[in-house]
Formats: structure tokens, C-alpha cells, sequence
């Protein structure tokens, strides 16, 4: 049986990123990185932390989470990291 590797941390913080840059749910966010919450609770502290993440309230469905500008430059830099490992 062949099995998938398991994706790094920039893979994640990859994922994590782009998903919110429209705006997304906390709750949506983890289900489609496909992480338990106590490692999604680690990985979106630690991007909030870095302000590369930030919540938004005020939308009547809760809180979303965007990619801010310095997000999208990490974005960019994990991007070209990755396709160079290519």
C-alpha cells in the first residue's frame, strides 16, 4: 500500500493562508486543512501572533479570519519555496 507523505509546516501554513484570504470561519478554516483542533489551535494562534492572520467581527455569521498584507508576502515566500523543492 502506498501511502501520501504528510505535508510540512509550510505546506499548512500554505493552506492556512490562502484559504483566508477571502475572509473564512474558524470552524471552515480547520475543517478544510483537515487538522484536529488542538494542531489547528496551535498553527492559528501562532499566525495571529505574528499578525499574519486577523479576525474580523461584525459579519452577522461570526467571526472571520483574512490573510493580512504581511500574510500575503509570507504567502508569496512559501509559495516560491515550495516550487523550488519541486
Amino acid at each position: 500500500m502506498i501511502f501520501k507523505n504528510r505535508r510540512n509546516e509550510f505546506e499548512i501554513i500554505q493552506q492556512l493562508l490562502s484559504l483566508s484570504l477571502n475572509g473564512t470561519k474558524k470552524t471552515r478554516l480547520m475543517y478544510q486543512t483537515n487538522m484536529c483542533y488542538s494542531q489547528f489551535n496551535e498553527y492559528l494562534h501562532c499566525l495571529l501572533e505574528k499578525k499574519f492572520l486577523e479576525p474580523r467581527s461584525g459579519n452577522p455569521h461570526g467571526t472571520l479570519y483574512f490573510t493580512t498584507e504581511k500574510g500575503k508576502k509570507l504567502l508569496d515566500s512559501v509559495n516560491n519555496t515550495l516550487l523550488q523543492a519541486m
